[in-house]
């Protein structure tokens, strides 16, 4: 974990735009993050609704929003964290309800889980330079998850959909009525992006 003195200093890089800092910042909370999700998933909604899938949503307001962060402190920041996470689990819950009582499909259709976050993380990793071994492993799937956050809304769907979910390439395009070719064509620009964050992070990761 870094160090308080050092996360401020992250912290007020963040918040004036740099991209690396705000990686390292989330990358540091994410652990305790996924812990507070994972607890107060209902038990009704867990075998759809992952700690992963709302982390994600999670970061994804967090890039948007890190700019407008007022409270220059740590603390405040995973407060402010833990806030969108449970808004987030709120409103998954909430969907999840009302597609049960109106006795449609439920919202999410978990075809992945950890074993198609192990498979995009080989595919970033690839050839990607990182450290080696298991833990340095676990660190390249959250600075997987987080960067994954930051990419273009198609580049993020496309992802998701492609590997997390893991549906053919063909359902993939239907899905987001785009061509094959064209989801070709995002995956592999996502997956580039994913690799480039993974170098920018070397510096930090396993630290």
């Amino acid at each position: 974990m870094v160090e308080q003195n050092q996360q401020q200093a992250l912290l007020e890089r963040a918040v004036a735009g740099d991209r690396t800092a705000t990686e390292q910042l989330l990358w540091t909370h994410y652990d305790r993050l996924q812990r507070f999700i994972d607890q107060n998933i209902p038990p009704v909604v867990r075998s759809t609704v992952s700690a992963d899938d709302i982390l994600q949503e999670t970061f994804v307001v967090a890039w948007q929003q890190i700019a407008d962060f007022e409270e220059r402190h740590t603390d405040a920041l995973y407060t402010w964290l833990r806030t969108i996470a449970k808004n987030k689990l709120t409103d998954r819950v909430r969907a999840q309800a009302a597609a049960k009582r109106g006795g449609g499909k439920q919202a999410v259709d978990k075809r992945g889980g950890d074993s198609s976050m192990a498979d995009l993380v080989d595919l970033v990793i690839a050839s990607a330079k990182s450290p080696s071994g298991s833990v340095a492993r676990r660190e390249a799937e959250r600075i997987t998850l987080v960067t994954l956050a930051h990419l273009k809304e198609d580049y993020r769907r496309a992802i998701t959909l492609r590997y997390l979910e893991g549906r053919s390439v063909a359902e993939t395009a239907a899905t987001m009525d785009r061509t094959e070719r064209s989801i070709h064509m995002l995956c592999n620009r996502a997956l580039k992006k994913l690799r480039e964050a993974l170098g920018r992070s070397s510096h930090y990761l396993s630290k």
